[in-house]
């Protein structure tokens, strides 16, 4: 009795045993069959992936204006490098200026966000479909010492006076005929120009509150106004 019982019970694990391996057959089968088919939908969506033929009558901006928009983008790359290199320079335990640093950090993030501002702008205008690689090249900082604040605010106000000069430049450009890009006008007077105008106000503002500090105190007034900024 035993053994036919061992011998029942052999043959229905054999049983057992060969339904599982036609179950894990099936199941492979089944997902063969899904990633073929997820294959045949991807390269349907490839295909349908090719750039359909539209009007490109919406794209209106000139090439002077585009070239100046493209140069003013450099102009504020060159300048948020200027402004690292500055915020760098007084972070330096050596020099130890933390508040001149901080200052510096923020100025250097926002030129650098001008810059991605006039590059979506050029994107809503559909100027972006081509020449994207060279329109921005990294630049070369030209200065990264300075003698004490009040050089590194008078080089900062520079600074700001030649990206001011550009973006009036750049209006000029586009505002005139047979141009008239008057939204990009309006854009760049109302929105640009107000910051650079405010900012060169700040900064001179500054330096003259820093002179005076350091005529009569000399490098402890350049510490109690670093503590102001």
């Amino acid at each position: 009795v035993a053994q036919a019982y061992g011998d029942f019970k052999s043959k229905q694990e054999s049983k057992s045993f060969v339904r599982e391996l036609q179950r894990e057959r099936e199941e492979h089968q089944l997902k063969e069959k899904q990633n073929l088919s997820h294959e045949g939908q991807d390269q349907e969506c490839k295909g349908s992936l090719a750039v359909p033929e539209i009007t490109k009558d919406w794209v209106d901006m000139k090439d002077a204006c585009i070239k100046g928009m493209r140069n003013q983008i450099q102009e504020e790359i060159n300048a948020s490098y200027q402004y690292l290199a500055m915020g760098a320079y007084f972070s330096r335990d050596t020099v130890n200026r933390p508040g001149f640093a901080e200052h510096f950090f923020k100025a250097a993030k926002e030129e650098r966000e001008h810059g991605s501002k006039l590059v979506e702008y050029l994107s809503m205008r559909g100027q972006l479909t081509e020449g994207v690689s060279d329109l921005i090249n990294v630049p070369t900082v030209a200065k990264q010492e300075w003698t004490d604040g009040a050089a590194a605010l008078s080089d900062a106000l520079d600074l700001e006076i030649k990206v001011t000069k550009s973006i009036r430049k750049l209006i000029q450009t586009c505002e005139n005929k047979p141009y008239n890009h008057y939204h990009l006008v309006d854009y760049l007077t109302g929105v640009y120009l107000e910051e650079q105008l405010h900012g060169q106000r700040e900064l001179a503002g500054k330096l003259t509150t820093l002179k005076k500090m350091m005529d009569t105190n000399g490098e402890l007034g350049e510490f109690l106004f670093d503590k102001t900024l």
